[in-house]
C-alpha cells in the first residue's frame, strides 16, 4: 500500500474538533505515527503488543481507553477512519483493474477489424500455406498480388516510397520460388511500411537495392502514385 498509495487523508477540522485533541500532545504525537505505521502495513496484523514494543511505550493503552484504537474479534488493532480509506481504495483498485481489463479486449477487437481482407500472413507457416494454396500461381502472379496489397497504402505513403519498398521485398533470384519477403519468419506489411518510413525520415535512408523493375514484366508493373 506505501507504494501504490504513499498517503492517507487527513482532514484537519476533523482532527482539531475530534477526542484526540483532549489528549496530551504526547499521545497526539504517538497517535499520528501509529496511523503511519497502520497505513504502511495496510492495517492488518498489528497487536497493542506490537505498537508497544515499536514505540517503546505503555501508553497505547491510553489510545485504547479513549477508543481512538480498538481490536477486532482476533485482537488485531483497528483504526477506523483509515479502514474505511483503505476500503475506499481497494474498491476503487479493482473497478480500475476491471476498466483495464474491458478496455484491453476492446482495443484488441478493434484492432482486429482494422486488418485489411488482403493483409499479408503474419508468420513463416501461414505464408507458405499461402504460396502453397494455389500451385498454379507464378510468382509474377504473386508480385502482382503483393503490388495489390500495397495499393491500399497509397493515400498513406508517398508513391515513391512504396515503389522502392515494392521493389526491395519483391526482389528474387533467377531461379528462386519466393521472394525476398516470402523468405521472411514474419512479414506484416502495414508495421514493415512504418518501419521504412521511420527510417527514412530518421537516417536519411535510401534503399540501395538495385530496383528490379526493370526486370519485371509489363503485366506485372504497378504504379503506385
Amino acid at each position: 500500500m506505501s507504494k501504490e498509495l504513499p498517503y492517507f487523508k487527513f482532514f484537519t477540522s476533523e482532527w482539531l474538533n475530534g477526542d484526540i485533541t483532549l489528549e496530551e500532545y504526547e499521545l497526539q504525537g504517538l497517535f499520528i505515527n501509529i496511523c503511519a505505521y497502520y497505513w504502511h502495513k495496510e492495517g492488518g496484523g498489528i497487536t497493542i503488543v506490537t505498537l508497544e514494543k515499536k514505540f517503546r511505550t505503555d501508553k497505547i493503552i491510553h489510545l485504547y481507553n479513549s477508543e481512538l484504537i480498538s481490536e477486532d474479534d482476533n485482537g488485531f488493532v483497528k483504526i477506523e477512519f483509515l479502514d474505511e480509506q483503505l476500503s475506499e481504495f481497494k474498491i476503487r483498485k479493482k473497478q480500475l483493474s476491471d476498466a483495464g481489463i474491458k478496455g484491453a479486449k476492446i482495443r484488441k477487437e478493434l484492432a482486429l477489424k482494422k486488418l485489411p481482407l488482403s493483409h499479408p500472413p503474419a508468420t513463416r507457416e501461414e505464408i507458405d500455406k499461402e504460396i502453397d494454396k494455389d500451385k498454379s500461381k507464378t510468382i509474377v502472379d504473386r508480385k502482382t498480388a503483393f503490388k495489390k496489397s500495397l495499393a491500399q497504402f497509397k493515400n498513406d505513403y508517398e508513391s515513391k516510397l512504396l515503389n522502392e519498398f515494392y521493389s526491395y521485398w519483391s526482389e528474387h533470384g533467377d531461379k528462386d520460388k519466393k521472394m525476398r519477403y516470402e523468405k521472411q519468419t514474419s512479414f506484416s506489411i502495414e508495421r514493415r511500411l512504418g518501419t521504412w518510413k521511420l527510417n527514412e525520415k530518421k537516417y536519411g535512408f535510401k534503399s540501395n537495392i538495385k530496383d528490379n523493375r526493370a526486370t519485371t514484366t509489363k503485366a506485372g508493373r504497378q504504379d503506385f502514385s
